[in-house]
């Protein structure tokens, strides 16, 4: 899984067949920045002299001052990750960076990385794809998830600025630094990798209610990112490539749910059913309390203005999707997978998905389109492999791009033909028509 070679004074560290690290004297891969100077000074970390530490982890020492500790951790040693046949084939590799030079402030790491590699998340960001160089703020973790089952999560103490470019990544972070990273085979089987390593739900789903609390009393990680970008300003017309992002980004129920608070206190008149529809697809796990069984007075800045019949429609569609809603929570705790994601992570492999942020997924059984960018009733989604049916009138659709009808109460749903929870949807469909 992982090889380590001496290198023209030098190393070179290779995870999964990939060159991960490769830093010689010549050539630096790890630099250092001195307190006081400018910020683009940056010099090589030196030389180094590699020590074992374990028989899973090593220690680099550079002459430079800055202190380098590699750990290998596979997902057979995460006792909670119980499906063995996919953990021989994951891992986490770490680094941990120090420096008792108290001069040397930051690190900046160059990486080899896979050519045509697609990067997602370091969310809640207005896109999902993580291109050219983005700022975390202090304090926010959000990590980034590949196509091709990987992800990254970087923590600082302070800034932390990721640029990705073609087959390499540069990161500047200030000491002392965590890097980590996560090797899987798809995003899915990643994210299940996440959840047992870094991404712990258990106690928000021992008692819900009670972690939202205490989440919207103190902001969560990933919403600091949405309010140092415009001082808690959220475009609503954005919540799609929002919420999206998140899923990528290794976010909880908590990140969730206060984006979906903020979009609701964003919305203007004249659009909030729109909003009424995007809410009405989510899981509950992914709502706050308020928007589960009713609309009512949610959007704080309009006040009570949706018609009843609206709200009525709302609560009995919301009520009667319960069992698939409670089926999205139980995955989101079990295997890692968001109980509201970007298509793209579970269906990696289909391009038209790829550059699309007005595309969500309510579990892995429905997939609708917000149409929140775009005036009128019509809304263009393009549908993951396999045949989908159109929510509110039965009709079959394959693959591809389709445009339907989707006005207030009844927004661009489709749910895969064979789902287990067809029934369910057939019958609150049923329910609906009478509304």
């Amino acid at each position: 899984m992982i090889s380590f070679e001496n290198w023209k004074e030098g190393f070179l560290v290779t995870v999964a067949g990939q060159r991960l690290l490769w830093h010689s004297a010549k050539r630096p891969a790890v630099f250092v920045h001195r307190a006081g100077e400018m910020r683009s000074a940056w010099r090589s970390a030196g030389t180094c002299l590699p020590t074992m530490a374990s028989g899973r982890s090593a220690l680099f020492r550079f002459s430079g001052g800055l202190v380098m500790r590699e750990e290998l951790r596979d997902a057979r040693s995460v006792a909670a990750f119980a499906d063995y046949s996919s953990a021989y084939s994951t891992a986490i590799f770490s680094l941990y960076f120090s420096c008792l030079d108290k001069e040397i402030d930051s690190v900046r790491l160059r990486f080899h990385d896979m050519p045509k590699a697609h990067w997602n998340g370091l969310g809640p960001r207005e896109q999902h794809l993580a291109r050219g160089t983005i700022a975390l703020p202090l304090g926010a973790r959000s990590a980034a998830f590949a196509m091709d089952g990987r992800f990254i999560l970087c923590s600082s103490s302070g800034e932390r600025k990721l640029r990705f470019s073609e087959a390499e990544m540069l990161f500047d972070l200030d000491l002392p630094a965590e890097v980590h990273f996560g090797y899987a085979r798809t995003p899915a089987e990643a994210c299940r990798l996440w959840r047992y390593s870094f991404g712990s739900l258990d106690s928000f789903f021992e008692n819900p209610d009670e972690s939202y609390r205490g989440a919207h009393s103190g902001k969560s990680q990933t919403l600091i990112a949405a309010e140092a970008r415009a001082h808690s300003v959220v475009i609503p017309q954005e919540a799609a490539g929002l919420l999206g992002s998140l899923s990528f980004s290794g976010a909880g129920p908590e990140d969730y749910q206060q984006l979906n608070m903020a979009v609701a206190q964003a919305v203007r008149e004249g659009s909030i059913w729109k909003y009424a529809n995007l809410m009405l697809c989510q899981p509950d796990i992914a709502l706050p309390a308020q928007f589960r069984r009713e609309i009512g007075n949610a959007f704080i800045s309009l006040g009570d203005i949706l018609p009843a019949r609206l709200k009525n429609r709302y609560a009995k569609i919301r009520a009667g999707l319960e069992k698939y809603w409670e089926f999205c929570r139980m995955r989101w705790t079990e295997d890692g997978i968001p109980a509201l994601l970007h298509p793209s992570l579970l269906y990696p492999q289909d391009v038209a998905l790829e550059s699309r942020d007005d595309l969500l997924m309510a579990g892995a059984d429905m997939v609708f389109a917000p149409n929140l960018k775009e005036k009128g009733e019509l809304a263009s989604l393009v549908l993951p492999e396999g045949e989908w049916v159109h929510f509110w009138t039965s009709r079959i659709y394959p693959s591809g791009r389709v445009t339907v009808h989707a006005p207030a109460g009844a927004p661009a749903l489709f749910y895969r033909a064979e789902s287990e929870y067809s029934w369910l949807f057939d019958s609150v469909r049923q329910v609906a028509s009478r509304l």
